[in-house]
């Protein structure tokens, strides 16, 4: 009776050993706005550096992360961790998310393998995606701030700022064109906007998944289905559901005399010697200006896991890669992240849903 106690404790205890050892994998899809920021920071989790793992396609950001992450996260101590990354955009992330659909992840060099997602990142809260999600859907946490600029092409002599309802009104008054009943349909000239030129204006911009765009719409307050052009083949303009991303559409900007639409910093300053951001509501684009709540087109970035979802081992791993990204010094110094987002420490304001009313944290 005595060995029989003896080998059970022994067994009992090997099965406890082998839990603790067992390997914690998490997977991680979303929007691509903090792609590079979260691949750097789920790399430097790991103990080894750079960590071992496979990369299929890193312009998308598929790649997978093995080792051991004692430094990062003490109590997992030994125990094998792989993270999985597998990008797809915002909306798309966070609906994978809540209903457990698989996203494709690198499993060895050049094959994949669908596996669940058990976060995702998006630039938008779920009540703004497109269809809206219920926010008690997730258990959600805010990783930092996206401001966005109206941007012109530098030939629109004149045009040096914005406002609300002129925003508004470009949304669906841009660019000459013949309806269906061969009427033609007149459009915004650059004059409406401050500008010398009495020639139509055209508005680009993103398609309808995109956190960009549904973040300049909630900011401001546009509701509807956009009027934006792109450019064809022989370059001329054509109506379009919008750009995949933001890259497509600086280029057509800084191609384009005739071109305005929005834009995050990155893409902007890419094209800055060929077009130029201007004021919004009168407010010039600063991060000085963000942070104080008086410059109004920025948004959030946020990082979502079902509500109930998790681990326990996964939720020390969710809230280490947190703390990576959130870090102030990183976000202060860092150029992967300086120089395109705003330190989400250093607000002075916040606001509860993309374009809510602005408030203050300090009183």
């Amino acid at each position: 009776m005595k060995n029989s106690k003896t080998l059970l404790t022994l067994l009992a205890g090997t099965l406890i050993a082998g839990a603790a050892y067992g390997q914690v994998e998490v997977t991680i899809t979303g929007s691509t706005a903090f792609r590079a920021i979260t691949i750097d920071r789920a790399a430097s989790l790991f103990d080894v550096q750079p960590p071992a793992g496979v990369t299929n396609d890193a312009s998308t950001g598929l790649m997978t992360f093995n080792g051991t992450v004692s430094n990062a996260v003490p109590s997992l101590g030994a125990t094998p961790v792989k993270i999985r990354l597998s990008f797809s955009g915002s909306a798309a992330g966070m609906i994978a998310v809540r209903n457990q659909t698989g996203v494709p992840t690198a499993e060895t060099p050049g094959v994949n393998v669908n596996k669940t997602p058990d976060l995702a990142l998006s630039d938008v809260f779920p009540g703004a995606a497109t269809p809206p999600l219920p926010e008690s859907a997730f258990n959600r946490s805010q990783l930092g701030v996206i401001p966005f600029v109206y941007v012109k092409n530098s030939a629109l002599v004149g045009i040096t700022n914005i406002t609300r309802e002129q925003a508004v009104l470009l949304m669906t008054a841009s660019g000459a064109y013949v309806d269906e009943l061969g009427n033609p349909v007149p459009a915004m000239p650059a004059s409406y906007l401050g500008g010398v030129s009495t020639a139509p204006i055209y508005m680009v911009g993103r398609d309808s998944g995109s956190g960009t765009r549904i973040t300049v719409e909630k900011d401001i307050g546009f509701v509807g289905t956009p009027t934006l052009w792109a450019t064809n083949a022989a370059g001329q303009y054509v109506l379009t559901n919008g750009f995949s991303s933001g890259g497509i559409e600086r280029g057509v900007i800084a191609n384009r005399s005739d071109a305005i639409g929005y834009l995050g910093r990155a893409d902007y300053n890419s094209i800055s010697a060929f077009a130029t951001a201007i004021s919004y509501n009168g407010v010039a684009y600063s991060t000085a200006n963000v942070q104080n709540g008086s410059y109004g087109l920025w948004g959030y970035e946020h990082i979502v896991n079902r509500a109930g979802g998790l681990s326990a081992n996964q939720t020390l791993i969710r809230n280490a890669l947190i703390a990576r990204i959130k870090d102030p010094v990183f976000q202060n110094t860092n150029p992967l992240y300086t120089s395109s987002f705003e330190s989400l420490s250093s607000m002075h304001v916040e606001r509860g849903a993309d374009g809510g009313t602005i408030t203050s944290l300090d009183f």
